[in-house]
């Protein structure tokens, strides 16, 4: 909507009815909320409007804020990030029974990382011990590639280059180290670390994966040192062994010329060495078992004491005869198979070796659910009280114990069911040999040390060998799969982050900026918050100070037919221009608005001086005359009278005159240069205006003076500071009330606006003066209307 029709609606549908304009039931009540309209919804478009009008205000605070964006991300420390990988090895638990083999044996009884979850080598990268190992070697290295003290080692970097405690230095550690599994697929941690200087960063990541594996291989070799100490002493005690009984052999067969036992009792001699052999693997397991039990039970009391203790009693006496049951026939089938070897490759040919079979099979399985029981048992009433104080970490790391303990507890339980099973079979063995002559059985007892001596012998040996060389085979659970890179830019600050949070953050202030000012902003600085009183707006009469300055040369008076009247006068020295056509805007729509009500006495009034009501009531009255009325302007503003010095003419004879001179009403009027217009001016200056205004006498002549003119324009005094002409408000046919744009406050309208009221003025309507397009809220709010009518004005009349 264009600004001619937008102000002829405004006029038409405040309207009037029978003589008598209706008005909103609620006027202006300060300026327009910035984001609330009627519906108490966001006005985006106002929002926007005045965005765009503060637009060098929100440029200046957003790149103020980006400005300081950016000199802080150069001012603060860069910090970088390494970042490497690490493949954790898991090892499956392969706890088995009697039989296994030693190698099989050492991997499932020993080591860090050991069949254990991810999440735990998660909890044991993360420990304090590993840290402490890594602040250790951090300090004994000191410097980096570069020659530079680490960093990290410095008690505020790097203000203060005072070293920190090792202690402390683990905690940083612990602090800054980033740990997380790579996928749920893979068995691959990421381990990062940030620090101000790259070399460092990589440098933790690379230490803290060496020294990570080193401590899983150091563990794991120790638990083997273990068995290799029992077997050296086992090996030599038993190589001196051999030697005596060999130097006994040989001299009781040189004393009593016996060289050979019987068959029968070969055998046993056979049978006793490999009971005996049995019984040394059964020992040398016993104290893998055990020093893998007892490293475990460590780690629990380190978690809470007394826990591991209630762990052991897990254990039932079901589980022990079971296991014995299952010793004894397994050793009699093992002595079955070595006086049969044939039932090897032919085993269904003997009907006891089927018959123990089958038993061993049902112990077994009486054994598997007993385990499981054991197993999935609730342990709630053992520790629940401390896993509830506890992280999900430590939690799963005290389950994972109990059940490598439990599992160990069994075979250590199934280890020493099978050595007493052999003991009581060695026992039976050995009445065999009392039945023997008295020579017989001291050459057969002796001839059984050598080959027990010899196969124990054998067999330690061959444990030491393999257990060393299982030793020397074992590794950390981590293998590097990336060693830490060196980063080549900082990873903080983001520079690009830092500059949208200013870019964001000046947003915000200079949104906040422009609801602020426009809260506080009470000019009339547009249409709409004239419009909000509730009256129409008749017209907006553009500022003609520069129209005046390049057509006057800036001279506020000229001379026109021998009379120096203002530049001002437009309608009347510059009748073909867009100003006064928008006084002649304003005089149709009080005319032409509502034909059925005729303005014949039109007051023209403010709220304070200044604003442009003499202004108005001039060019007002040539517009009426124009139409080929007769047209009569009064100046009743008695304290500061300007339309005789507008016009030109003479300030006296005029209204003092005609009351304190008895001058007549003849001799007051005069004739104007501009055609049918006739004034009356203020003439002198008296002491009491109020008395003069408010008379009587002055309604009278106004009356008397309807019957000579079509229309009579009073210019009042400004009714928001004088109420001099509140009578003549009543008796008037029509108020116009001018403001003017960006210097009448809110305020100020509001409080002449309620006086109107309550005097029951008639106001026509409200007339906005010096109005400037471009730095109005209409400007941008209702697309440079006004600006538009200004220029097309122009661009018509020079077509």
């Amino acid at each position: 909507m264009n600004k001619d029709n937008r102000q002829d609606s405004d006029f038409s549908e405040s309207g009037s009815k029978n003589g008598h304009h209706t008005y909103s039931s609620e006027y202006y009540k300060g300026e327009k909320q910035l984001f609330e309209n009627e519906s108490d919804e966001i006005d985006l478009k106002y929002l926007f409007a005045n965005l765009l009008r503060y637009k060098f205000w929100v440029i200046g605070i957003t790149l103020g804020c980006i400005l300081i964006a950016f000199l802080y991300a150069n001012w603060v420390q860069p910090v970088y990030q390494s970042t490497g990988t690490l493949l954790i090895a898991q090892e499956q638990n392969r706890y088995t029974w009697a039989g296994t083999d030693l190698s099989s044996m050492m991997q499932s009884s020993f080591g860090v990382g050991t069949g254990s979850r991810l999440t735990n080598e998660i909890q044991v990268l993360q420990s304090r011990n590993l840290a402490d190992e890594i602040a250790g070697k951090i300090i004994e290295k000191k410097r980096m590639d570069d020659g530079s003290v680490y960093p990290i080692l410095w008690f505020e970097y790097p203000e203060d280059s005072t070293e920190v405690s090792q202690s402390m230095l683990a905690l940083r550690i612990q602090q800054k180290m980033n740990l997380e599994r790579v996928d749920q697929d893979t068995d691959v941690i990421r381990i990062s670390f940030s620090s101000y200087s790259p070399l460092e960063a990589r440098d933790l990541v690379d230490i803290t994966m060496e020294t990570y594996s080193d401590v899983s291989a150091r563990q794991k070799r120790s638990a083997a040192n273990n068995a290799l100490a029992f077997l050296e002493g086992e090996r030599e005690e038993v190589q001196q062994n051999l030697a005596d009984a060999e130097t006994d052999l040989r001299n009781y067969m040189e004393s009593t010329n016996l060289v050979q036992v019987d068959g029968q009792t070969e055998a046993v001699i056979e049978r006793m060495a490999e009971l005996e052999s049995q019984k040394q693997q059964l020992q040398v397991q016993k104290v893998s078992v055990s020093s893998s039990i007892q490293s475990y039970e460590e780690q629990l009391e380190q978690i809470r004491p007394g826990l591991a203790e209630q762990f052991a009693e897990n254990i039932s006496g079901q589980l022990e005869r079971a296991q014995f049951r299952l010793a004894e026939l397994r050793t009699e089938r093992s002595l079955l198979l070595q006086n049969n070897p044939a039932l090897r490759s032919n085993p269904e040919s003997e009907p006891q070796y089927v018959r123990l079979q089958d038993e061993i099979q049902t112990v077994r399985g009486e054994i598997q659910d007993i385990t499981n029981n054991l197993l999935n048992a609730d342990d709630s009433d053992v520790y629940i009280g401390f896993l509830e104080q506890e992280d999900g970490g430590v939690t799963a790391r005290i389950l994972e114990l109990r059940k490598n303990l439990i599992e160990l507890r069994i075979q250590q339980s199934q280890l020493e069911a099978q050595e007493r099973a052999i003991d009581q079979r060695m026992i039976q063995e050995n009445q065999f040999f009392d039945g023997l002559p008295q020579n017989m059985l001291q050459l057969a007892r002796l001839q059984r040390e050598v080959q027990i001596q010899e196969q124990l012998f054998t067999t330690i040996s061959n444990q030491y060998a393999e257990t060393e060389l299982w030793e020397q085979t074992q590794f950390g659970a981590g293998r590097p799969i990336d060693y830490g890179n060196l980063p080549q830019s900082p990873r903080s600050p983001n520079k690009t982050l830092y500059l949208l949070i200013g870019f964001l953050a000046g947003g915000i202030l200079s949104v906040g900026f422009v609801i602020t000012i426009n809260s506080m902003n009470k000019n009339i600085d547009g249409t709409e918050k004239i419009r909000g009183i509730g009256y129409p707006l008749l017209a907006v009469i553009p500022d003609f100070k520069s129209h005046m300055k390049s057509k006057y040369s800036g001279k506020e008076y000229i001379t026109v037919q021998d009379r120096t009247i203002s530049a001002s006068w437009s309608t009347l020295i510059d009748s073909v221009s867009p100003i006064s056509e928008a006084y002649r805007r304003l005089h149709n729509n009080i005319i032409f608005a509502d034909p059925d009500e005729k303005y014949q006495t039109i007051l023209v009034t403010s709220s304070r001086k200044g604003e442009g009501k003499t202004t108005i009531s001039t060019n007002l009255a040539v517009s009426l005359a124009e139409t080929g009325k007769r047209v009569l302007l009064i100046d009743t503003d008695l304290r500061r009278p300007n339309i005789h010095r507008f016009t030109g003419e003479a300030r006296e004879p005029g209204i003092a005159e005609i009351f304190y001179n008895d001058k007549s009403v003849k001799a007051a009027i005069k004739p104007t240069v501009a055609p049918g217009l006739d004034i009356i001016t203020a003439g002198k200056s008296i002491p009491n205006p109020a008395a003069v205004i408010q008379s009587q006498k002055l309604k009278s002549l106004i009356d008397h003076l309807k019957d000579d003119y079509d229309h009579i324009v009073v210019d009042t005094p400004p009714f928001g500071v004088i109420t001099d002409a509140a009578p003549m408000m009543k008796k008037a046919d029509g108020v116009i009330l001018v403001t003017r744009f960006n210097d009448t406050q809110t305020n100020e309208l509001n409080h002449t606006v309620e006086n109107l009221r309550r005097v029951n003025a008639h106001v026509i309507g409200t007339v906005l003066t010096a109005y400037q397009h471009r730095e109005s809220t209409d400007y941008y709010y209702y697309g440079q209307y006004s600006y538009d009518s200004y220029r097309g004005y122009e661009e018509y009349q020079e077509k």
